[in-house]
C-alpha cells in the first residue's frame, strides 16, 4: 500500500537544476524552489492511487477497461485491443441464463445427495444406465429381475388360484390366457397389451355366468385383476408368458429372493463381499433365476448376482431421492452448454492479449455445484467419471 521511490525529491517535484544549490553548494530553502507542471500532475496522480487504490469505483476509473490509464495508452497506440461487442453480448447473455438455471438447481439440491450410500447408488445407476464397467450387458437382465421381484406376489396369487380352482370353466379361462399370451406378436407394445386386456376382460364376462360357485367366480376375478397388474409392466407380463411356456415354477424362488433383499441392512448393501457370501448361501435359487433373466454361462456367478441385488436394494432405498437428484442433473445438463459458451469466449480472449471487461472475471453461476458433484462422482484413482452433464463421456474401463 506504499510507494518507495529512491531519492524522490528532484524526480517527483521537478526541481530545476539551476535552483538546486547556492553558490556555496548548499540547498536552497524549499520555498525558493521552482516546480514544473508535469511532475505536479504525476504526484497528484500517485497520491490519488495511494489514497483510493482500495476504493473500487476510483480504481476502475483509473485502471479499469476504459479507465484514464487505458485511454492514455490507447492515444499512444500502446493499449491492448478490446473484446468485441458481440463476444461481450453473448458472454453476458450466457451468464444470465446460467444464473437462472443455477438458482433452480440450488433449490433442488439436498444434503442427502452427498451421503456415501446415495453416491454409491448414483455411480451404480450411471453404470447400469450406460452399461459401463461391471454392468455392461446387464441392463435388460436387471430390468427383468426388477419386474419379477415387483410382480412376484401376483405370480404367487395366480399360481395358487390355478392350483386350487380346477373346474372346467376355470381351466378354459387359464388356457385362453396362455393362448392369447402366445399370440401377442410384440408383448412390449402398449397397443398389443391393451388388446390383450380387452380380450381377457371379454372372456371373463362370458365365462363367469357358467361358474357354479361364488368362490370360483371370486377367484377368477382376482386372477384377472392380478393379470391386469402384470400388464402394467411389460417385463412382468413377458416373464409370466415365459413361465407359462416353459412350465417353470419360479414363483416361490422369486419370493425367497425378494425376502433376502428386503432384509438387507445398510452395512450389507454397501458391502459387496458380504452380498457375495449371501448369494453363495442361496446360490441354487439365484442360478435358477438366472435362466429366465438371461444370465447364463460365465456371466452366471455369485459376483454377478451380488452386484445386481446390491443395485436393486439401493434403488429401493433411494428411488424417491434419486428422482429428485435426476431433476438436479437435468438442470445441470441444461446449464452445461452455457458454461461451455462462457469459458469458450473467455479462452478466446485471454487477459494477456485483450482488455477484458469486468464481467469476464466473475465466477460463473452454478460452477460450484457442478464441481461438487463432478468431484463426488469421479474415481480419484482412475479418474473415471460416473456422471453425465452432457460432456463427452469417457469410454468404459
Amino acid at each position: 500500500d506504499t510507494i518507495i521511490i529512491d531519492d524522490p525529491t528532484p524526480k517527483i517535484l521537478g526541481i530545476l537544476p539551476s535552483a538546486n544549490l547556492t553558490t556555496n553548494g548548499e540547498s536552497q530553502p524549499i520555498g525558493s524552489l521552482i516546480f514544473s507542471p508535469i511532475p505536479i500532475a504525476l504526484i497528484t496522480l500517485v497520491s490519488g492511487i495511494i489514497l483510493f487504490q482500495k476504493k473500487e469505483p476510483i480504481y476502475q476509473f483509473i485502471f479499469g477497461e476504459d479507465g484514464v490509464s487505458e485511454q492514455i495508452l490507447e492515444k499512444l497506440g500502446l493499449a491492448k485491443p478490446k473484446v468485441s461487442d458481440t463476444a461481450i453480448f453473448l458472454h453476458n447473455r450466457a451468464m444470465q441464463d446460467a444464473k437462472l438455471l443455477a438458482k433452480s438447481a440450488k433449490v433442488v439440491d439436498e444434503d442427502k445427495f452427498s451421503k456415501t450410500e446415495f453416491l454409491i447408488f448414483a455411480k451404480l445407476k450411471f453404470c447400469v444406465q450406460y452399461e459401463r464397467k461391471e454392468y455392461e450387458g446387464f441392463k435388460y437382465s436387471i430390468e427383468l429381475f426388477k419386474s419379477a421381484l415387483k410382480a412376484q406376489k401376483s405370480y404367487v396369487t395366480i399360481d395358487q388360484i390355478e392350483s386350487m380352482c380346477q373346474g372346467t370353466k376355470q381351466k378354459e379361462f387359464y388356457n385362453y390366457v396362455y393362448k392369447e399370451l402366445e399370440n401377442i406378436e410384440n408383448i412390449e407394445t402398449i397397443e398389443n397389451i391393451e388388446i390383450f386386456n380387452e380380450k381377457i376382460g371379454k372372456k371373463l364376462t362370458d365365462i363367469l355366468p357358467h361358474v357354479k360357485t361364488d368362490e370360483g367366480k371370486y377367484n377368477l376375478q382376482v386372477y384377472a385383476e392380478e393379470l391386469g397388474r402384470l400388464s402394467e409392466d411389460t417385463f412382468s407380463l413377458q416373464l409370466f408368458s415365459l413361465f407359462s411356456k416353459q412350465q417353470l415354477q419360479y414363483f416361490l424362488i422369486l419370493k425367497s429372493v425378494a425376502e433376502i433383499i428386503s432384509t438387507l441392512k445398510e452395512q450389507d448393501v454397501i458391502n459387496l463381499k458380504a452380498l457375495t457370501c449371501l448369494v453363495m448361501v442361496n446360490y441354487d435359487d439365484f442360478e435358477s433365476l438366472g435362466q429366465i433373466i438371461n444370465i447364463t454361462g460365465k456371466q452366471s456367478s455369485p459376483d454377478t448376482y451380488a452386484r445386481i441385488i446390491q443395485y436393486i436394494a439401493l434403488e429401493q432405498r433411494h428411488k424417491q431421492a434419486y428422482d429428485k437428484f435426476e431433476q438436479l442433473l437435468n438442470l445441470l445438463r441444461q446449464w452445461y452448454p452455457f458454461y461451455q459458451s462462457i469459458t469458450g469466449i473467455r479462452e478466446e480472449y485471454p487477459q494477456k492479449d485483450y482488455r477484458k471487461p469486468k464481467d469476464f472475471t466473475k465466477e460463473i453461476p452454478g460452477i460450484e455445484l457442478y464441481h461438487k458433484y463432478k468431484n463426488y462422482l469421479t474415481d480419484r484413482q482412475t479418474g473415471y467419471t460416473y456422471i453425465d452433464f452432457g460432456e463427452e463421456m469417457q469410454p468404459a474401463i
